[in-house]
């Protein structure tokens, strides 16, 4: 009988050591679930702040290139605003006893619109224009080379001497003063300009 109850009791310590096996295991089970779980969450937060930080970075990058865009479009409009100019322009007095001085504002400063400034005037015909037109340095002084076309050459000629005058004068002193220089050379199609009343082979001062 003694026997017996031992393998009862033997039975029993088994069942109750299986029990508490499966019970561990089955906790080791559940807290290795729990972990990858915890692991999975984690990498899928670390895989969203990283995107967030890509997207700010990318973000930050489109604002850059927008300021920088903004900023070129403005000195590009700067500089379209920045060509216009204004120079001093001289024609002769009503009864054309001297020369009188205006300020005319011009879209660039180039010869052809200031010839166009003197032709709106009444300083040149509107056929005239202007070829050439070169800064030299002759005996160390600053001067100019404009050459003018042939309608130029028709255009003074027709006049009297008083016109002839105020008209070179006007050319001289205008062109003098928005370049700067100290003398200019009038030519027509390469050539001396030469009319009924005088020849202007070589560089003038100003008119007085």
């Amino acid at each position: 009988m003694e026997r017996k109850d031992n393998v009862m009791k033997r039975k029993m310590l088994i069942v109750l050591l299986t029990g508490v096996l499966l019970s561990v295991s089955a906790c080791s089970n559940s807290s290795s679930t729990d972990a990858s779980q915890s692991d999975n969450q984690k990498n899928e937060q670390q895989k969203s702040d990283n995107d967030n930080q890509k997207n700010e970075k990318q973000d930050e990058q489109s604002e850059a290139d927008q300021m920088e865009d903004d900023s070129d479009k403005k000195e590009d409009q700067t500089a379209q605003e920045d060509k216009s100019a204004e120079i001093t322009i001289y024609t002769s007095n009503d009864d054309a006893t001297a020369f009188v001085a205006e300020s005319v504002k011009i879209d660039e400063l180039t010869p052809e619109n200031i010839v166009n400034a003197l032709v709106q005037k009444s300083v040149l015909s509107s056929d005239v224009r202007v070829l050439k037109c070169e800064e030299q340095t002759v005996d160390g002084v600053k001067s100019l080379d404009v050459d003018f076309n042939e309608a130029f050459g028709a255009y003074v000629c027709s006049m009297g001497t008083t016109g002839e005058y105020y008209t070179i004068g006007s050319i001289v002193n205008t062109f003098l003063d928005v370049y700067g220089c100290e003398k200019v050379k009038i030519t027509v199609e390469g050539n001396t300009l030469e009319t009924g009343h005088a020849e202007y082979p070589g560089y003038m001062n100003r008119f007085e």
